[in-house]
């Protein structure tokens, strides 16, 4: 008997080359079945192939053989049919998360650059207004023609001079003052991003509500206040916000996000302190010393709200030192933060999860989304953010009091929220 080579199929077994041997049921069933392969796409050597009898070609004719699978390759194909399965998982997910996060921030998109309500009324103090059109979406002033920028987004930031929002009992004066008032406004157009300040002592005029938070009457008093004359959220928020709506001279605030001092502390521990050259002395609880002006330290905890809130009440315009801090405080705590955020924004949600019971905010998931793509990530360095200040003077009145500088605040407002058209 000799061995013969099957060129149309790969056989299990030899084929015996014998007339007088037809193959029995048994053997026939124990023959795996394929798909034939085509005789006309194989190619054949003459010299290489043996002959053989025509029974075996019959047989061979009639049945296919081809080699059991083994049990390493069945694991093979099953495994490369998994990861096939999760890839196509793993892009439906891509697919869905682009959409979602599309969609949040169109949504956030529309409501940051919401500017139906806004009518612009300069004060008559501004002498160089010569005409406002359009709601004071189109100002001409002192010669030149001013265009409302609709790629503008603003969020209202308030620091309070209380510990812990859950203990107010929420009625009207019982929910503290606004400390700091800054306003972020985002140019997503032209990539700009600055930092409005506006003293406390910002003399506005503000709704007076009674402990039942029915109103009683407008009264021209401190920014600060406004935040009093509400139940310390969000109609404290709301309330400071129609005061700035107010000073600014109609211009529309959509945001607003409010912190108090346990939210600070927490963000300054967060980043393992906050380091700064100090501005003014400070006794630190953390290093239990005396600091003083010049000393480099990194500020932790309760030194933290020391360092931004304490201020000489003998001086009239101690405020203004204090926000010289606060934005000390600020751009430090950014220089720390910046790289993290650049990589991965979803550090701000972590960071806003960490004091989310010490704050107040109308900022929802499609309005973080829409600021988290849009003014981080336009931005090379922290150092790119201009910082600008409400300009005015203080005078002793009851309390300290800052008269705001009409023509220098107008200034401010075409520079940051118009673009100049001729």
């Amino acid at each position: 008997m000799s061995r013969t080579q099957n060129n149309d199929f790969e056989p299990t077994k030899p084929i015996i080359s014998t007339t007088d041997h037809t193959p029995t049921q048994q053997e026939l069933d124990a023959i795996e079945y394929v798909t034939p392969i085509s005789k006309s796409k194989r190619k054949h050597k003459k010299h290489s192939t043996p002959k053989v009898s025509q029974t075996t070609k019959d047989d061979a004719a009639d049945f296919i053989y081809a080699r059991p699978h083994s049990t390493k390759q069945r694991r093979k194909k099953k495994a490369l049919r998994i990861l096939i399965i999760v890839l196509c998982v793993l892009l439906a997910l891509v697919i869905v998360g682009a959409g979602t996060l599309f969609v949040f921030n169109k949504v956030g998109k529309s409501a940051m650059h919401n500017y139906d309500d806004m009518n612009i009324e300069p004060s008559p103090e501004v002498e160089k207004i010569e005409e406002v059109k359009d709601d004071g979406k189109t100002i001409s002033y002192n010669g030149n023609t001013y265009t409302f920028n609709e790629d503008i987004a603003t969020v209202v930031l308030m620091g309070i001079d209380t510990k812990d929002f859950e203990n107010t009992d929420r009625e009207v004066g019982s929910g503290g003052q606004a400390d700091a008032v800054y306003i972020a406004v985002i140019d997503t157009k032209n990539d700009k991003v600055s930092i409005l300040g506006v003293s406390r002592d910002a003399m506005v005029d503000v709704n007076v509500y009674n402990t039942s938070g029915e109103f009683v009457r407008t009264e021209n008093m401190q920014l600060c206040l406004s935040y009093g004359y509400g139940d310390g959220a969000h109609t404290s928020c709301e309330n400071t916000i129609l005061s700035l709506e107010r000073l600014f001279y109609g211009l529309q605030f959509n945001t607003y996000f409010s912190i108090n001092t346990k939210a600070l502390e927490t963000l300054t521990d967060s980043v393992d302190g906050v380091t700064v050259t100090a501005l003014t002395g400070f006794y630190s609880s953390y290093y239990k010393r005396n600091i003083k002006v010049g000393d480099t330290v990194t500020l932790h905890g309760q030194d933290a709200t020391m360092y931004i809130r304490s201020r000489d009440l003998e001086e009239l315009d101690s405020n203004n030192d204090r926000m010289a801090r606060q934005k000390q405080f600020m751009t430090a705590f950014m220089s720390q933060i910046w790289s993290s955020v650049k990589s991965n924004p979803a550090v701000i949600t972590d960071l806003y999860s960490a004091i989310s019971n010490n704050s107040t905010t109308n900022l929802t998931t499609s309005k973080m989304t829409y600021l988290a793509t849009t003014a981080i990530s336009s931005l090379d360095s922290y150092k790119e953010i201009e910082f600008v200040n409400v300009p005015g003077t203080v005078s002793k009145g009851e309390y300290a009091e800052f008269i705001v500088d009409q023509d220098g605040l107008m200034e401010v407002m075409l520079d940051l929220f118009y673009i100049k058209t001729n």
